[in-house]
């Protein structure tokens, strides 16, 4: 963040920054905090002092902020440009909200190392999924894969197409399930309108998902979140786009996301025997786990796990 306009403070062992920003000057705006370990973290603040205060309970390695004040009206806008232009020019940002994924270390690191995790991205063939698909307890949301599993609507052609989905797009789904993944059984999610049969969510984006009109239940559409750029990056795979009705997807958690969609659970098999399409799901699920874990572990339903990945 540079300019004229830029206040750039020390405050390397600073608990309030009041007495450096006076409240007549302006506290509204952009703000940058680099760390020790030179990661940088952008945000954007109604109150800045305010702010860096609770940053400061977090983070005890903050030692120097830039500022730049920005009228309240431009604060989303300035702040997707700033993280964007720190994101390309390679910067590593402690930012969760409007980054690809964290640039830093991650709590996946210490179940795939980082090189691991790279040689994975570069490839499109499945990985063994060494599951124990015949055990375990019956977890508390066994009644909602009952239902599921009764439902005409969700055939074994639609259980291979998830557990294809696991397999390929997933790293080492059976040390991340439940942490960095989720599947569940008819979540709760848009249900007065557009009901889901299930949900594959990676952090806190949906990924993988089936739902339907409530006013046609018989009508299934089925969504599968994927990277922008690295789908967009082959003329082969950009030609096949439009067949598969992709659209940009905005979510604030993880920006660049293309939604395919379809209507059968052949096309959205099919798609998954692209390797340009399978990588741009590995990068797009990567990036939400290094993230961070899983949100809503609490809905994650084993059972339909085991089921999806027996076929």
């Amino acid at each position: 963040m540079d300019g004229a306009e830029v206040d750039r403070l020390t405050v390397d062992g600073v608990a309030s920054i009041a007495h450096l920003l006076p409240r007549s000057r302006g506290r509204c705006g952009i703000y940058e905090l680099t760390f020790a370990d030179g990661e940088r973290y952008v945000g954007q603040a109604v109150d800045v002092v305010a702010r860096f205060g609770t940053h400061r309970q977090k983070w005890h390695d903050i030692v120097e902020i830039a500022f730049r004040r920005v009228p309240r009206d431009r604060l989303d806008d300035e702040e997707r440009e700033q993280i964007r232009r720190r994101e390309s020019a390679g910067v590593r940002l402690r930012n969760v909200v409007h980054t690809a994924g964290r640039l830093g270390a991650a709590d996946l690191d210490q179940i795939l190392p980082s090189p691991e995790q790279q040689r994975w991205l570069a490839g499109h063939e499945p990985g063994p999924v060494p599951l124990a698909l015949g055990e375990g307890e019956p977890g508390p949301l066994r009644h909602q894969f009952d239902r599921l599993r009764a439902d005409p609507r969700f055939t074994a052609e639609m259980a291979r197409l998830v557990g294809a989905y696991l397999r390929l797009t997933i790293p080492v789904p059976e040390q991340t399930e439940r942490d960095f993944w989720t599947l569940t059984a008819l979540p709760g999610t848009n249900a007065g309108t557009y009901p889901r049969l299930f949900t594959v969510s990676v952090h806190a984006l949906e990924t993988l998902y089936v739902c339907h009109d409530r006013r046609r239940q018989q009508a299934l559409h089925i969504c599968l979140n994927v990277d922008k750029t690295v789908a967009e990056s082959q003329l082969r795979t950009r030609l096949r786009l439009r067949a598969m009705r992709a659209t940009r997807a905005r979510y604030r958690v993880r920006p660049g996301v293309l939604a395919l969609r379809f209507g059968s659970v052949g096309g959205a098999y099919e798609a998954l025997t692209r390797p340009q399409i399978v990588r741009a799901a590995r990068r797009l699920n990567l990036d939400l786990m290094r993230k961070g874990p899983a949100l809503n572990w609490k809905t994650h339903c084993p059972e339909l796990v085991r089921h999806v990945l027996s076929g």
